[in-house]
């Protein structure tokens, strides 16, 4: 991997290994987790999939060649991994740094979500898109959300930092920074701590040489 795949791939990973599994060969702890962590493993795949796709527009000749071979076959076992563990987050995502899914299961995501940094997603969850009315579109979800079990977030609406999705929540409206969103029909409830001890690892510094960041 170059520098600027690493950069998200290790992002993503210390979200799972945090400094428990630090390793003096960043590849080996990677390696581990591919093979132990369906969850990470789908993630990894999403992002290599996703930077070959951008580099092929950036090349001519042998160079482009070799990315669309490397974007086919990332694509390619996306799709498997996605009907193995059912997770349905295309490549082409909007998703920043830190994402961690918290179990394997059905998760649904619509492409024109945005995600920001530091995102925890747990089995599910559905964040897809609204096609009539004045929310028509994709959710914007902003850093440092926990989303529970079933959730399910929908429209063009924002969903701003440290804020907490109770597990089965229906969201449909937009939710200001620091605040719970419990029941379905949902409702706010403002705490400023709501992700306190919710989001573990979290990329607030270099770690493994990796830049902090918000969405891609």
């Amino acid at each position: 991997m170059n520098d600027q795949l690493k950069d998200i791939v290790y992002a993503d990973l210390f979200r799972y290994t945090g400094n428990a599994r630090r390793t003096e060969k960043i590849y080996t702890t990677y390696l581990q987790e591919l093979m132990s962590s369906p969850e990470f493993n789908y993630i990894s795949t999403m992002r290599r999939t996703r930077f070959y796709h951008d580099q092929m527009s950036r090349y001519d000749g042998f160079n482009k060649f070799m990315y669309t071979c490397k974007f086919k076959f990332f694509n390619f076992w996306l799709d498997r991994l996605s009907r193995k563990y059912h997770f349905q987050i295309p490549y082409d995502t909007n998703i920043g740094k830190g994402f961690y899914l918290a179990h394997f299961g059905r998760v649904i995501i619509h492409p024109k979500a945005v995600i920001g940094y530091n995102v925890n997603v747990s089995t599910g969850v559905v964040i897809g898109t609204q096609f009539r009315g004045k929310r028509k579109g994709a959710p914007h979800i902003g850093n440092f959300v926990w989303i529970g079990a079933n959730a399910v977030i929908v429209g063009n609406i924002n969903i701003g930092n440290n804020v907490l999705i109770a597990p089965g929540a229906y969201v449909n409206f937009d939710v200001p920074d620091g605040s719970i969103v419990i029941g379905n029909p949902g409702l706010i409830r403002r705490a400023p701590g709501a992700t306190l001890s919710y989001i573990n690892n979290t990329i607030q510094f270099d770690e493994y040489n990796v830049r902090s960041g918000g969405s891609n």
